[in-house]
């Protein structure tokens, strides 16, 4: 059992190491040398957890995303309207990445190896499913326009958020701003003209609580 701590306390330092060094100087320009010596570890357990950089990538974004969709899908209550879960999802999920650098750092490495890291297109996937479920029960309950097909409408909301938080790495509170006006414009777009004035409503509460509970985090009150 002791071993067994020991080792899963190895791996973790590894990880952190990793997602501090990828922060600072990027994917690109970590190596396995800096990582070893941020963790302070060996070169033989580096290898012994992780059996090349791709694993050890692998098992960040992994990580991180799981911590992602459990937040996303935690307001996602079945008893609560499908529309107002998607909101409060994606606000809980964009103070999830300014706040927690594990998850920050999947988002970061999912852009950059998209296009050749099939966990990083998998990621993606899951994503736009997830976000699709959402908006089918949307339309299901007379929220969103019956229209519309709700993979484009995950599509659409997932590229709109995530370019949103790529311009606000400032701040969270920046990155509550930013979202909000994205809601601002896919309303009108998405949601039917009867719902439409209680989903701007319950957008402007959103976002006046997680901007409030962002300057509480950084210091302003």
């Amino acid at each position: 059992m002791a071993r067994q701590v020991r080792s899963e306390a190895t791996r973790r330092k590894l990880l952190d190491a990793a997602i501090d060094l990828f922060g600072e100087v990027g994917y690109v320009a970590a190596g396995r040398t800096g990582i070893i010596e941020r963790a302070g570890v060996t070169k033989g357990a580096l290898y012994h957890h992780f059996g090349s950089m791709d694993s050890l990538v692998v098992a960040i974004i992994e990580s991180g995303f799981a911590t992602v969709r459990s937040t996303f899908t935690s307001m996602c209550q079945p008893t609560a309207p499908a529309l107002e879960g998607m909101i409060h999802g994606l606000f809980a999920v964009t103070e999830l990445l300014a706040t927690d650098k594990e998850a920050r750092a999947a988002g970061h490495l999912v852009f950059a190896l998209a296009e050749s890291n099939k966990v990083a297109t998998d990621v993606c996937s899951r994503w736009l499913q997830e976000l699709a479920v959402q908006a089918r029960r949307a339309i299901a309950e007379g929220d969103l326009r019956a229209d519309l097909d709700p993979e484009v409408i995950g599509e659409s909301v997932l590229t709109a958020m995530l370019g949103t938080w790529l311009l606000s790495q400032s701040s969270e509170r920046d990155g509550i701003t930013r979202l909000t006006r994205m809601w601002e414009m896919l309303l009108p777009a998405m949601v039917d003209e009867d719902s439409l004035p209680y989903f701007r409503e319950f957008l402007g509460r959103e976002a006046l609580r997680y901007q409030r509970d962002s300057s509480v985090a950084d210091g302003d009150e």
